[in-house]
């Protein structure tokens, strides 16, 4: 039986995914424009298989700090990073999806499916271990699980318009390093023997930072110039 706690991270997850997708997409599809730049169901499509994805990529990393001490934790946030960000590239530059304009929308769709189930359950997994839900603790951990939402739907965008660019090598680095500079600031948060409060919000603030810069790089710069040069390429032709 659904509970109020897997109502509570379901929402969390699934409403910030739903609402950049929206949010991101809106002028590039009907009625803003005349023809859209993507296919509906293709984008659904990713954005399921983001949401499978992202239970599996929680399920490694729930394991991995289960079997992990402190002294790896450092290795462990780099080496999820690059499996995780290898996986998103591996998906996106099959042979149909290169130098492909719509391949950077549903690279937004699977980033934030992934994003919408990581959060979900990471939510979930922080109100069971609370001993008491105020409204306090309940907006800091849904605040904490939607950083996620915007770190993967960032970074699963970048590689997207990597390869509808077929310039791979230049956007896989920097959606790399978002990814990993994200994880370290993040999980230095909840170091508190190492880095004791209030000093460790620091690192929240420049994780946050990190995912928000990033979200708005690929929504008021990367799609629209990516979209503008497209159309200057096609009145060449």
């Amino acid at each position: 039986m659904v509970d109020y706690l897997q109502l509570a991270s379901a929402a969390a997850g699934f409403a910030p995914a739903m609402l950049l997708l929206y949010y991101t997409l809106k002028n590039y599809t009907f009625p803003r424009v005349e023809k859209p730049f993507f296919d509906d169901r293709k984008l659904f499509a990713f954005l399921a298989l983001g949401v499978v994805l992202g239970m599996v990529i929680f399920a490694f990393e729930s394991w991995g700090e289960t079997v992990a001490g402190v002294e790896t934790v450092l290795a462990l946030v780099v080496g999820f990073a690059v499996m995780e960000e290898l996986m998103k590239l591996v998906i996106l530059n099959f042979p149909r999806f290169q130098k492909k304009i719509d391949t950077a929308f549903y690279a937004l769709a699977l980033g934030l499916g992934i994003g919408s189930t990581v959060t979900f359950a990471n939510v979930y997994i922080f109100l069971l271990d609370l001993e008491s839900i105020g409204p306090l603790e309940a907006a800091i951990v849904v605040f904490l699980g939607v950083l996620f939402v915007l770190m993967h739907g960032s970074t699963t965008t970048m590689i997207g318009v990597g390869v509808a660019r077929g310039d791979v090598k230049g956007y896989f680095p920097e959606a790399l390093l978002i990814h990993v500079m994200f994880g370290l600031l993040y999980e230095s948060f909840f170091a508190v023997e190492i880095i004791p409060p209030p000093a460790n919000v620091f690192g929240l603030g420049g994780a946050t930072a990190i995912v928000v810069y990033a979200y708005s790089k690929i929504h008021k710069t990367s799609l629209p110039v990516l979209i503008k040069d497209a159309k200057r390429l096609a009145t060449k032709k």
